[in-house]
């Protein structure tokens, strides 16, 4: 974060910080979301906390908190309820969204502990495991706190992400690819964008990368019995 802090500060700049899957997670000590003019968080079902869906916008700033309540709620006037000098949107939340978000936010720091033990479990369990990279457990700014746990083949397995996602399949165990590369998207090709362009190692990663379970609710026998399947179609 620091040559990005040190650029906007150099050149005047407000930092917009997207911490949608870092809820939880510090950088140097400091937590994230706390770094930008505005930072945002997402609530959807995958995060350390969910609402079902939607987010939050934090900011130190009066005028840009109140402009965001107003954007979330249609910019009605204070007092010309149904006058509106300005577009918005209908960005509420309800009050049982809301609640629920506030409940596990009171438990955070409790579903981080887990996150990371269950992420150290796999780690124990895969480690040295020939043909796949696994996420870090730590850096020298932070540790992992796995909002998910990701695994990348490497370039010496004859088969891709979607070949080891099918067969985790048809063992009843679910999975998720990684994102896919930005200047691969059919509506950007569309548009004429990135004609031409390659990016290996994004390729790499969306070619052989995907997610396996790791919801709060699994227990250390079904991280095993994941693992176990995981070691198996390597093996074979």
């Amino acid at each position: 974060m620091e040559p990005l802090l040190a650029l906007a500060k150099k050149y005047e700049l407000k930092i917009i910080e997207d911490a949608a899957q870092a809820i939880g997670q510090t950088y140097k000590g400091k937590p994230c979301g706390s770094f930008g003019e505005i930072s945002t968080f997402s609530f959807y079902p995958n995060k350390h906390i969910t609402t079902g869906e939607g987010g939050m916008v934090v900011t130190d700033d009066d005028d840009l908190a109140e402009q965001a309540r107003s954007l979330r709620n249609l910019c009605f006037q204070p007092t010309k309820r149904f006058v509106h000098e300005r577009l918005g949107w209908n960005y509420r939340m309800t009050n049982m969204q809301a609640a629920l978000g506030l409940a596990q936010l009171e438990r955070l720091g409790e579903f981080v502990v887990r996150k990371r033990e269950m992420g150290c479990h796999y780690n124990e369990l895969l480690e040295g495991l020939s043909g796949v990279q696994l996420p870090l457990v730590r850096t020298t700014y932070a540790d992992n706190i796995y909002w998910v746990f990701g695994l990348v083949l490497s370039n010496s397995q004859d088969f891709k992400a979607v070949d080891a996602m099918r067969s985790l399949s048809e063992q009843g165990i679910g999975t998720r690819p990684f994102f896919y590369p930005l200047h691969l998207q059919p509506v950007f090709r569309n548009m004429g964008l990135f004609a031409g362009e390659s990016y290996p190692v994004a390729e790499k990663l969306g070619r052989d990368g995907f997610y396996i379970p790791s919801g709060l609710a699994l227990d250390t026998a079904q991280i095993s019995q994941v693992a176990e399947a995981i070691q198996k179609i390597l093996k074979e």
